[in-house]
C-alpha cells in the first residue's frame, strides 16, 4: 500500500471535518473514522452532532462550532496519513474487515476464483439462468439496453452479451456466502442473510449516457457501460464494487464478502445497542411513572389526612355548640322537649361526624363524610 503523510494546521484540520463527515475523510487517511475522531478531540477540536449532515443534506438550520482557542498555538502543525490506494483497512491489521479478510483468505475449503465456464451451478443460478433467458431488452428508462431479472430470483441486470458473466459471478458469489454458513433469502429484493440481518444485494451493469443524433436533433440516453457492479443498498450512501481500469470486480470477492459481513455485524451490534438503549429507557420510564404514583398516593393520603384532622375539628367545635346551647336554654328555663329533641338529634350527627367514631346511621349511610369538610383541602399540592 502506498502511504505519505500530510501536515495540517490545527484550524485546516478544524475545516475539514466540518466540510465532510469522519466516514468520508477517513478514506482519504490511513485512519478509521475513529481515528481521527481521537485526533481531533487530542487537539481540542470540535465535531458536528449526531443528525449535522442529514440537516445540511435538507437545508436545515445548522449549528457551527467554534473553534477554540488553542493552549499553545491555533497553528499547531498535526501530521496526518494519508493512503494513496484508497485501502484503509490494510493499515488497520486487528480491524473486523482485516480479520475477516485473513480468516476467509486462510480458508482450505473456500475458493475465490472465479471459473471462466458456469460449472455445477447453484440452484439459484439455474434459476435465474432459465428466467433470464425469457426476458426482453428494457427499452427505456434507467435500465435501457439491459434484461432484468424477475422478483424471487437473484437480482440481475446486465447487457445480454454479459450474462455469462454475470451468472459466473454471482455462482461464485452465492457458494462462498453458504460456505461461510449464511444464505440467499427474496424479501422484497435479493437479500444475503447473516445472523438474522437482512442486505439486499443487486449485481447490474453501470449505465452510461450518450448523446443520439436524430433528424438532426440531439438528445441523450443511457445505455450499457459494459461495467458490471455488485450494489448493497443497506442505508446511505449506498455501497458499491464494480470494475475498474486495473481490477475487474471478480477480483474483489474478498473484499466484498468481507465487506458484507463487517456490515452485517455492526448492524447487528447496533441494534443491540439500540434494544439495550431502549430496555434502559424502559425501565427510565417505569420507574419515573412509579415515583409519580407513589406522589400522587402520598399527596392523596396526605389530603385525607388533612380531610379527616378537619372532620375532629369541626365536630369538637359542633359539640362544644351544642353545649353552649343546652347551657344558655338551662339558664333560661327555656329547655322545652322540642330543643331536648334536637340537642339528641345534633349530638347523634356529631358523633356520625366523628372521626373517632363515626356512629352508623341509616339515613347517611353511603355518604362520604370527608366531602362534608367545611375546609378545603384541595389546595394542598
Amino acid at each position: 500500500m502506498k502511504e505519505s503523510s500530510k501536515t495540517l494546521t490545527r484550524k485546516e484540520l478544524y475545516d475539514l471535518v466540518w466540510s465532510s463527515p469522519l466516514t468520508k475523510l477517513a478514506k482519504e487517511f490511513s485512519y478509521s473514522d475513529s481515528g481521527l475522531r481521537k485526533i481531533c478531540k487530542k487537539h481540542n477540536i470540535p465535531l458536528p452532532k449526531a443528525g449535522y449532515w442529514s440537516k445540511i443534506k435538507y437545508n436545515k438550520k445548522v449549528i457551527k462550532v467554534p473553534l477554540p482557542i488553542s493552549k499553545k498555538n491555533q497553528n499547531d502543525e498535526i501530521e496526518i496519513r494519508i493512503d494513496k490506494e484508497n485501502n484503509r483497512e490494510k493499515s488497520h491489521p486487528n480491524s473486523i474487515i482485516a480479520q475477516l479478510k485473513k480468516e476467509i483468505r486462510n480458508s482450505k475449503e473456500i475458493s475465490l476464483n472465479v471459473p471462466d465456464r458456469l460449472s455445477n451451478p447453484d440452484p439459484l443460478i439455474k434459476k435465474v439462468k432459465e428466467d433470464l433467458k425469457n426476458k426482453k431488452v428494457n427499452q427505456w428508462g434507467n435500465t435501457n439496453g439491459l434484461i432484468d431479472s424477475s422478483n424471487g430470483v437473484v437480482n440481475i441486470c446486465v447487457a445480454k452479451p454479459n450474462i455469462p458473466r454475470a451468472l459466473r459471478f454471482m455462482d461464485t458469489f452465492i457458494k462462498l456466502i453458504k460456505k461461510r454458513g449464511y444464505h440467499i433469502e427474496f424479501n422484497n429484493g435479493t437479500c444475503v442473510v447473516i445472523n438474522d440481518e437482512y442486505l439486499k444485494i443487486r449485481f447490474r451493469e453501470v449505465s452510461k449516457r450518450v448523446v443520439v443524433n436524430e433528424n438532426n436533433w440531439e438528445r441523450s440516453e443511457l445505455v450499457p457501460s459494459g461495467i458490471l457492479s455488485l450494489r448493497l443498498d443497506d442505508g446511505y450512501p449506498e455501497k458499491q464494487w464494480r470494475d475498474s481500469e486495473k481490477k475487474p470486480i471478480e477480483s474483489k470477492l474478498l473484499t466484498i464478502i468481507a465487506s458484507i459481513e463487517t456490515k452485517a455485524m455492526l448492524n447487528k451490534k447496533r441494534k443491540l445497542e439500540w434494544a439495550k438503549q431502549k430496555e434502559q429507557q424502559e425501565k427510565q420510564r417505569k420507574k419515573e411513572e412509579e415515583l409519580k404514583k407513589l406522589k400522587e398516593t402520598e399527596l392523596l393520603n396526605f389530603r385525607e389526612l388533612f380531610k379527616t384532622a378537619n372532620r375532629w375539628h369541626e365536630s369538637q367545635y359542633l359539640r362544644n355548640y351544642i353545649k353552649k346551647y343546652r347551657q344558655f336554654a338551662e339558664k333560661t328555663n327555656t329547655l322545652t322537649k322540642e330543643k331536648k329533641k334536637w340537642i339528641d338529634w345534633a349530638l347523634e350527627k356529631v358523633d356520625w361526624y366523628d372521626p373517632f367514631i363515626e356512629k352508623e346511621l341509616e339515613l347517611l349511610s353511603n355518604i362520604d363524610r370527608n366531602t362534608l369538610t367545611t375546609k378545603n383541602s384541595n389546595t394542598l399540592y
